[in-house]
C-alpha cells in the first residue's frame, strides 16, 4: 500500500482560506450594492403633498396656456380639476385625485364657503390666466401626522411638515 499515492495532493484538497475570504466579499460587495440601490419606502403624507404640488403647476401651466382659468375643488379624501366655462365653474376632463394610505385633507381648517346652491362648484385653489394664483393655506393628515401646504400668488406651493 502506497500512502502517497492514496492521499489527495494538496492542490486537489479544497479551497483555500484565501478563496473563501475574497468568495465572502464579492458577496458581501454585491448585496452592499442590492442594498444601495433599493428604494426607501415611500411616505404616504409626502406623496400626496407632492402630487397637489405637480396638479397646481400643471393647472396653473394650462390655464396661461389656454386662457381658460383653471381651479381644484378640494373634497375630504383628495380634489378635482375644475375650469371656467359658461360664466360658471364645470368639472374639467380627467378623474378625480384621491389619496391613498389613510391621506385627507383637514377640512376643518379649511375655510367654509358660502352654500347657496349645492350644485354650485366653487373651487378652492383658482388659477388664472395672468399667472397668479389664490387659495388659503391647505393641510393633509396622515394619522397624527400633517403637511400644511400654501399656495403663493404666483402658485409655487411651499409645505410645512411639523411633524417631520
Amino acid at each position: 500500500m502506497n500512502l502517497r499515492r492514496d492521499l489527495p495532493s494538496s492542490t486537489e484538497a479544497g479551497m483555500t482560506l484565501t478563496e473563501v475570504l475574497v468568495a465572502v466579499f464579492i458577496m458581501a460587495l454585491a448585496a452592499g450594492m442590492v442594498t444601495m440601490t433599493m428604494r426607501p419606502k415611500a411616505d404616504p403624507l409626502a406623496e400626496a403633498a407632492t402630487r397637489l404640488e405637480h396638479d397646481v403647476a400643471s393647472a396653473l401651466d394650462l390655464a396661461l396656456v389656454t386662457g381658460v382659468p383653471q381651479g381644484l375643488s378640494i373634497t375630504e379624501d383628495g380634489y378635482h380639476r375644475v375650469s371656467w366655462q359658461d360664466q360658471a365653474w364645470s368639472p374639467a376632463p380627467g378623474r378625480d385625485v384621491t389619496f391613498p394610505h389613510n391621506v385627507t385633507f383637514d377640512t376643518t381648517r379649511t375655510p367654509t364657503r358660502p352654500e347657496s346652491d349645492a350644485n354650485v362648484i366653487v373651487p378652492d385653489i383658482i388659477l388664472d390666466t395672468t399667472g397668479t394664483a389664490q387659495g388659503a393655506p391647505l393641510t393633509l393628515l396622515r394619522d397624527r401626522q400633517t403637511i400644511t401646504l400654501t399656495i403663493a400668488p404666483s402658485g409655487q406651493v411651499t409645505w410645512e411638515a411639523p411633524d417631520a
